[in-house]
């Protein structure tokens, strides 16, 4: 863009973010838990462990395809940019997989989609991802990538607020339901997409000559000595993994937690799978709102209080959430009159918030400046690395309610809250970095 960016630049050229945000918040956290329990499938009895070896899989397939689509998009040469031929094809392809999940007709097709699209869009995604960089003079990328942020949040609030009215629609039947909503995903991906096409003009590109860089191989001694190095940015983020994955272990398996627990008296599978997909969507739209009404004043605070004070309320107010929703019966609070699961939901969002603002802004003051791209890149690779621990787990969810009904996610909070207060005491090990003003 050769004329001054405004604020309509920064939104379409992030439009795309949203229609990836509601795909996978809708695919990861609602879809697959709804398909996965059905007789064709496989059961109530294996859904947490059939959900563990989908998402184990396909995020394993993400970390290593995001990252070498983008390495090879800076590479390439097009006149249509060498951004776009990537996330339009890509795109494309994408809408067959989705389909497959649509229409699987067994639990190894439903496998195979759901990993081929996780390949597809990657291959769009980590191109996409340096469209910023390539438009964005350097001084204005911190309101784009805040714009970035707000949309992909948006993403997931939409997530919250569309996907029960549809998949959890009580008239109609359930295949229907999970083809409609499969079908409107596809129509969100495919718009946002030609939004961003038709308004954002990439650039042609010749050929840029690529700068020789000895390539760093992975290896236990290099990792034990960047962790003598680096001590409390390495403590950060292990406390961010623990209290990530104690979130990701929680929340992806909640639904079979409503269908078998307190939806259990509902004898009906698919019923059963309406009603927590409504409950789900209210309490994760309990979740976001909290979380994004506290991420608006917990940076701030913590420039005041202390990143380390906020973080440490953060990671407590989750942890008090989590076993709140471990004795949460979906009846009203006692003294409050207003549900259990949302008073523990709304706990659990007001932590985050202020856990996920102010441990990003002590990560960016414990990163090198010379070499911030990297640093940071492992926060966001412990972020994902939350899921993919914590996926690994989920068969145990199962073997455990196969042994004594129930137990399974007892074990999950369990699990949940170690990790949450496992990460509040690894914060302790980090040196604070800001004084308190006033």
């Amino acid at each position: 863009m050769n004329r001054p960016l405004r604020a309509f630049d920064y939104v379409t050229m992030n439009v795309y973010y949203l229609g990836i945000s509601f795909m996978w918040n809708t695919v990861g956290r609602f879809l697959l838990q709804a398909i996965l329990p059905r007789a064709n499938m496989v059961g109530q009895a294996n859904a947490e462990a059939a959900l563990g070896l989908l998402s184990f899989g396909g995020l394993l397939i993400a970390v290593i395809v995001q990252p070498a689509a983008g390495a090879f998009s800076d590479r390439i040469t097009s006149r249509w940019g060498k951004r776009y031929p990537f996330v339009v094809g890509a795109t494309l392809v994408n809408l067959i997989f989705l389909a497959g999940l649509a229409f699987a007709p067994n639990y190894w097709v439903l496998l195979a989609a759901y990993w081929l699209l996780q390949f597809s869009s990657n291959i769009a995604h980590g191109p996409y991802q340096g469209l910023l960089p390539d438009l964005v003079p350097e001084k204005q990328r911190g309101t784009a990538s805040g714009i970035k942020q707000f949309i992909d949040t948006a993403g997931l609030i939409a997530t919250a607020l569309i996907v029960p009215r549809i998949l959890g629609d009580p008239d109609t039947a359930l295949d229907a339901n999970i083809q409609m909503m499969v079908a409107f995903v596809a129509f969100v991906l495919l718009g946002t997409m030609m939004l961003n096409v038709a308004l954002v003009r990439e650039p042609a590109t010749a050929r840029a000559p690529v700068a020789d860089r000895p390539r760093e191989k992975f290896s236990f001694a290099r990792a034990v000595h960047f962790v003598n190095q680096f001590p409390d940015f390495s403590w950060l983020i292990a406390s961010r993994l623990a209290i990530l994955g104690g979130l990701a272990f929680i929340s992806n398996n909640a639904q079979f937690y409503f269908q078998k627990v307190l939806l259990g008296h509902i004898t009906d599978v698919d019923a059963a799978i309406k009603a927590a997909v409504n409950l789900q969507g209210e309490l994760l739209t309990t979740v976001v709102l909290t979380l994004v009404l506290i991420t608006l004043i917990a940076g701030p605070l913590s420039d005041r209080v202390g990143r380390r004070n906020i973080n440490v309320l953060g990671g407590l107010l989750a942890t008090v959430g989590a076993v709140a929703l471990l004795f949460a019966r979906n009846a009203p609070a006692p003294l409050l009159g207003i549900n259990d699961l949302l008073v523990a939901g709304g706990l659990i969002g007001i932590g985050m918030g202020f856990f996920t603002s102010a441990n990003w802004a002590w990560a960016v003051d414990l990163t090198p400046p010379e070499d911030s791209a990297r640093f940071l890149g492992l926060t966001n690779l412990a972020t994902a690395g939350a899921t993919v621990v914590t996926s690994l787990l989920a068969p145990l969810i199962s073997l455990f309610n196969a042994q004594s009904a129930g137990s399974g996610f007892t074990f999950m909070f369990v699990v949940g809250i170690i990790g949450f207060a496992l990460g509040v005491a690894m914060l302790f090990k980090v040196k604070e970095t800001r004084v308190r003003k006033g």
